[in-house]
């Protein structure tokens, strides 16, 4: 007998199937939604019936797309058709990506596939026969004793050595997953089914406890990093064909050399202006005796909430009075400022921004030296020169729009857009003068500096050409970080959940919208506050496909990544 919430679902399939005469903006919604639905539906890790559900569900939708006459579409709904297009595809691709690294790494759970069954029954909400499954949740915990029991470390160093590795942080990461499904499954029938606490509040304790061993273990004999070591460094790197995929996702066709390649020559035009600016402070060409100086030049400890806000008046009024950007009274003062945790400085030793500005300054829990580093990470100069990266026109502003401007595109978010506008920001300010004098333009350069930094060791780290230490070391060495920012940051890079491409998404998004800049400005065809309005009424979507639809190229539904914007 067929089980009625698949009958449910494939009703629901047939009754939401898509009008062919919806607007490409509802398809795109739909697509959201489906999106959305599998997530809160499918939870079970590794599970082979889930896998091919959104995989039927990408497909067809890819075929949908496929049947759509683009050319009767207008230029702005031919451009949501080319971004859908881009994102099906490379779900499709992720997922069979995703699906092949976890099959490598179950096979260092060989309970895998008994204990998937059991949390389907749950997510399904089939009957349950509680003394089976106490037996069934034994045989699983003994399993996953001996898999405990049975690690060996990798032997030696080399590829092989690091590739076991990688396989048994991602085996880690699975286990926890499982854990926290195994968890969910216990609060769902605890004290509901009679017998389910009398025949298995053992039994699931003992897989509780056996999962969290095997993980434990997993990290410590195989990664070689335990659970308690909280300042080590560790990561997936994806490599280089991942990394290719993850580029066109973003409609980037340049390869990470080229793009590695390009920020060495952002690094050193940086490396001389801060030269420049290290002559005029007197220091010579010791940029970093420069630095030193700019970084001791910093509020007294509870002034820095006032200094936030007078930086952020201050940029506002610089825009208004050269006429960059429409900026509604509503934006300009509907920011927040709020104060950032000592445990979140460890990850983000610099302030945030979006909604609201998130203040990093020392906070009286603090050593002296954390208090010091600190107050030196966040002096005024670094301060004013990113401000208005977080509220206006950066962040702030960009959450403004997002709101209010296409919000159906939000499907093709992209830290390009996001992180990208407010790094073209900074450059912009840089070309019109915004810098007082010498220090404020280090502080500028710093960030500049950072940002180049940031392509350099997050895609050789993916690369595997630089390691989390080398990449502090650098961060260290040729940015001026205090060592506990450049590991923060690093960390922050690695293991804060980023998408592979996020931290480089700053420069390289800004150097693509400098680039448009200079194609629509420059000529004459928009004035700056046309184009920065135009910019973020298009929500956010790569830039490739906004400069298609600031042209008049003919567009086709086969389209894909061609600007080469980082020739020089």
């Amino acid at each position: 007998m067929v089980c009625g919430c698949f009958l449910l679902f494939g009703w629901l399939a047939r009754a939401e199937e898509p009008d062919p005469t919806h607007s490409m903006a509802g398809w795109v919604q739909q697509v959201s939604a489906d999106l959305k639905t599998l997530d809160h539906r499918y939870r079970v890790p590794v599970d082979p019936s889930a896998l091919e559900v959104r995989r039927n569900v990408l497909q067809s939708w890819l075929t949908r797309l496929e049947q759509r006459d683009f050319s009767t579409l207008r230029r702005d709904a031919q451009i949501d058709y080319l971004l859908l297009r881009s994102e099906l595809a490379y779900r499709l691709h992720r997922l069979e990506q995703d699906a092949s690294r976890d099959l490598e790494a179950v096979e260092l759970l060989p309970y895998w596939e008994t204990l998937g069954e059991i949390l389907r029954h749950r997510e399904n909400v089939d009957p349950i026969d509680a003394a089976a499954l106490a037996g069934e949740l034994d045989a699983v915990a003994a399993a996953a004793e001996r898999a405990a029991a049975d690690i060996e470390p990798p032997p030696g160093a080399g590829a092989k050595a690091t590739a076991a590795r990688l396989r048994g942080l991602q085996a880690a990461q699975l286990v926890g997953q499982y854990l926290r499904a195994v968890e969910e499954m216990d609060r769902f029938y605890h004290g509901y089914h009679p017998q389910y606490n009398w025949w298995c509040k053992q039994p699931v304790n003992r897989l509780r406890a056996a999962l969290a061993e095997h993980r434990s273990k997993l990290r410590e004999k195989l990664v070689g990093v335990p659970e308690s070591d909280d300042q080590t460094i560790i990561g997936l790197p994806i490599g280089q064909q991942a990394l290719q995929v993850e580029l066109r996702h973003e409609w980037i066709v340049h390869t990470p050399a080229e793009l590695i390649a390009l920020a060495r020559r952002e690094m050193a035009w940086c490396d001389r202006e801060m030269r420049t600016a290290a002559q005029q402070l007197g220091f010579g060409d010791d940029w970093k005796a420069a630095l030193e100086h700019v970084k001791q030049q910093h509020v007294a400890p509870g002034d820095q909430p006032q200094l936030i806000r007078e930086l952020a008046w201050e940029a506002i009024r610089f825009l208004q009075t050269h006429d960059l950007i429409t900026i509604p009274p509503l934006a300009a003062n509907g920011w927040r400022m709020t104060m950032m945790s000592p445990e979140r400085q460890r990850v983000n030793p610099y302030f945030l921004g979006g909604d609201s500005i998130i203040v990093s300054f020392p906070t009286d829990g603090m050593t002296h030296e954390e208090k010091l580093m600190s107050m030196r990470s966040n002096n005024i100069h670094f301060s004013r020169a990113t401000v208005h990266h977080e509220l206006i026109p950066g962040h702030h502003l960009q959450y403004y729009a997002l709101a209010r401007f296409r919000p159906y595109r939000e499907l093709f978010r992209t830290p390009f857009w996001m992180e990208g506008w407010a790094l073209y920001w900074e450059m912009f300010l840089w070309d019109l003068d915004f810098a007082r004098g010498p220090e404020d333009r280090i502080g500028m350069l710093f960030w500049r500096k950072h940002r180049c930094a940031r392509i350099i060791f997050s895609l050789s780290y993916h690369l595997g050409e630089m390691s989390p230490q080398e990449c502090v070391d650098y961060l260290i060495e040729n940015v001026g970080h205090e060592p506990s920012a450049a590991a923060a940051e690093v960390r922050r890079s690695v293991m804060g959940g980023y998408s592979p491409l996020y931290q480089a998404a700053y420069m390289l998004g800004g150097l693509q919208l400098r680039r448009l800049h200079a194609e629509i400005v420059l000529s004459g065809t928009m004035t700056n506050r046309q184009f920065h309005d135009t910019v973020l009424r298009q929500h956010s979507i790569p830039i490739e496909p906004l400069r298609l639809y600031l042209s008049d190229v003919p567009l086709s539904p086969d389209m894909g990544p061609s600007w080469r914007f980082a020739d020089e």
